[in-house]
């Protein structure tokens, strides 16, 4: 009942925001909803979640290597970010995609830095806060249209 009642506000909120003076021949903006939308986010998110999970396991077996065994795990990690890199994605979740990618990159930079007996606590800090903005960003992104690329 709540999800009527949300779908027919969004309704009129959008019905009334017309083209606003646009030359003749506008079509409505279509509503967007989470259920009708929930196939097309699905399909969007799938694959980044994917790549994530393969993430986060080879986060977890790099956090577990020696210093000395780190070059496997760390190329490992190098080319899941690639795999993150070429995935084309909708302007919706450009977002969360640069997020993705920025935290790979800061948190292998990390693990290169602690290779080299440096400190790597400042970048895997940073990696860490944009994993948990792209996590952030799926979450806000349901009502989104994901089939515009």
């Amino acid at each position: 009942m709540r999800l009527r009642i949300l779908v027919l506000i969004l309704v009129v909120v959008v019905a009334g925001c017309g083209s606003g003076g646009d030359s003749g021949g506008s079509v409505a903006p279509v509503v967007i909803t989470e259920v009708s939308n929930k196939v097309a986010y699905d399909k969007a998110v799938l694959p980044l979640n994917d790549i994530y999970s393969r993430w986060k396991s080879a986060e977890l077996l790099a956090g577990a290597s020696s210093r000395i065994s780190l070059s496997g795990p760390v190329m490992n990690m190098q080319n899941i970010k690639h795999e993150a890199d070429a995935l084309v994605v909708s302007k919706c979740m450009l977002s969360a995609k640069a997020n993705l990618s920025a935290g790979m990159d800061s948190i292998i930079n990390g693990y290169i830095t602690f290779m080299g007996q440096n400190s790597y606590y400042t970048l895997m800090n940073t990696g860490n806060t944009y994993l948990t903005q792209y996590e952030n960003d799926l979450l806000n992104q349901k009502l989104c249209d994901f089939s515009i690329m």
